[in-house]
């Protein structure tokens, strides 16, 4: 059997998920005339390598398994108005209703609605950034079951 490497594996479905929603463009766009410069950029192709694969790794007989989380970019555009984070770092968690429903410490596979991602900035010296009243960011929705149903977010790969 197999082994999964579950966090390289949902690696590579969540941090597309987050980076990926971070601006609304128009279809097929692209920051080809941007002046940013930003070195952890990849190409679509290559991108559509790495989610492929994951997807191959899922259990098509199953329409519970997790394929991305989509995250509202407004909210993290306004927790990254804190000019001290430098970075962000991005946890793998149970959710609370998995945890809650008598599955804490237990194993989630791959099942939707079970696995989520909690965000947290940081400063230059390392140290964790918070939102008001020492909040982060949780509010990644699971697809499935809260996949866009159209334009070309509505693939699994990008277009």
């Amino acid at each position: 059997m197999m082994k999964i490497n579950f966090k390289k594996s949902i690696t590579l479905l969540a941090l597309p998920a987050v980076f990926m929603s971070c601006g609304e463009q128009p279809a097929n766009t692209s920051l080809a005339n941007s002046t940013a410069t930003y070195a952890g950029f990849i190409t679509k192709d290559s991108a559509n390598k790495m989610i492929g694969s994951y997807l191959s790794s899922l259990d098509p007989s199953s329409d519970s398994q997790l394929y991305s989380l989509i995250m509202d970019a407004d909210e993290l555009r306004e927790f990254l108005e804190d000019t001290t984070i430098e970075g962000l770092k991005i946890m793998f968690a149970h959710t609370l209703e998995y945890i809650n429903a008598g599955n804490k410490g237990q194993p989630a596979g791959y099942e939707s609605g079970a696995l989520t991602i909690v965000i947290s900035g940081f400063d230059v010296h390392g140290n964790y950034v918070y939102a008001p009243g020492t909040k982060v960011p949780d509010a990644v929705k699971p697809c499935p079951p809260h996949c866009k149903i159209n334009g070309t977010a509505a693939s699994n790969l990008l277009e």
